[in-house]
């Protein structure tokens, strides 16, 4: 897979395995100078891969000729939906039926990965219809006004309204279009005695309706891995959280890392040392690096549902040993073996340059690769 192809290598590559995508894959990455990567797929590479390709695929960012095309949008909620401005062509739905397999392959294996959808696009995903009351979760401003149209005093007549909706125009290049919520929707006025049909219309056409091609096409993917059966078992909720994990935890739970964490080499948790580097990545890094950190070590940016205990093998971090001489900001980087979940540390014996190299690594993006 070519790191600046990434998502069109993998849909070229896996989109024909269907629903064998649940067997192993074994994934060697190409560098920009068209070289294979150091790195062996022992389990880490994979989840760097898909961890990598789900955020290009989900990516609300106009096409640049290298990623997927912009599959989703983002509501007002700031969470993710198909995106309604994208035509309804045969080739748009394989790209959302590849995505929705890749999804599943996460959730599948325990990958927790970036996305955070809109309640409603879960909905979907568990064959529930949506309501009026999930329009909330959609755009509450929009939920709030269609509330106050059904409950208002004023004569609903003189607003001009017809069972009729305009949509898209939001994404670059697109224009809106309006559509009717009836047969003949804009010659029926919205009155006071059909007030209560149009809002739920209007909620049906936004959350059920539109973009219905596209996530039928994306279901079909994500169930080739996953019976709808199991998925069925979970909330709305439940089933963001199997996906992602518990997102009201920023950046990561580093005491709950630091009671998991095995030492090697020589280190112990009561080494001062090893004491300031849990003070830095708790107290010093940022919860971006923090996830940073993690995906630098384990592959994956999004800790364990279960916590850092459920990982396999168990987080560890080994000793390297410096020479006094070797102790300079030209010192090698902390390097990990992610399908290990290993960081091995250098000990500089020095704070604020541990804090340095470790920056520096964690920040890099160099792939497998780093030295």
């Amino acid at each position: 897979i070519r790191r600046a192809q990434l998502y069109n290598d993998s849909m070229q590559q896996l989109n024909s395995l269907g629903n064998r995508l649940k067997h192993k894959v074994q994934v060697t990455f190409i560098n920009q100078h068209g070289t294979e990567e150091a790195g062996i797929d022992g389990g880490g590479v994979f989840k760097e891969f898909v961890d990598d390709l789900i955020k290009d695929g989900f990516a609300a960012r106009a096409d640049d000729g290298t990623g997927a095309p912009q599959l989703f949008s983002v509501t007002p909620e700031g969470l993710l939906t198909v995106n309604l401005d994208l035509a309804e062509d045969s080739t748009m739905l394989a790209h959302y039926s590849f995505l929705g397999r890749v999804l599943s392959k996460a959730v599948y294996e325990g990958i927790l990965v970036e996305p955070q959808f809109c309640l409603p696009f879960l909905n979907q995903l568990l064959g529930k219809t949506n309501s009026l009351e999930d329009l909330k979760n959609y755009d509450e401003e929009y939920y709030l006004n269609l509330n106050k149209l059904r409950n208002t005093n004023m004569d609903i007549d003189s607003l001009g309204l017809t069972f009729e909706l305009s949509l898209g125009g939001s994404s670059r290049g697109s224009r809106p279009r309006t559509v009717e919520l009836l047969r003949n929707g804009r010659e029926i006025h919205v009155t006071r005695n059909n007030v209560f049909q149009y809002t739920q219309a209007v909620a049906n056409q936004l959350l059920n309706v539109q973009g219905a091609q596209q996530t039928r096409a994306f279901l079909e993917g994500f169930r080739a891995l996953i019976p709808v059966s199991w998925i069925r078992l979970f909330s709305a909720k439940e089933l963001q959280k199997l996906i992602s994990g518990d997102d009201s935890i920023r950046g990561i739970d580093v005491a709950s890392l630091k009671r998991s964490m095995h030492y090697l080499g020589g280190y112990h948790e009561s080494q001062p040392y090893i004491q300031a580097f849990w003070d830095i990545l708790e107290n010093e890094f940022t919860p971006e690096q923090q996830r940073q950190f993690l995906r630098f070590m384990t592959s994956c940016s999004r800790q364990p549902l279960l916590g850092f205990s459920s990982l396999e093998p168990v987080p560890s971090v080994q000793q390297i040993r410096l020479r006094e001489d070797e102790r300079t900001k030209n010192s090698r980087l902390p390097t990990s073996q992610t399908c290990m979940n290993l960081l091995k540390l250098p000990n500089y014996g020095d704070r604020q340059l541990l804090k340095e190299k470790l920056l520096a690594a964690v920040e890099a993006g160099a792939g497998f690769e780093l030295t």
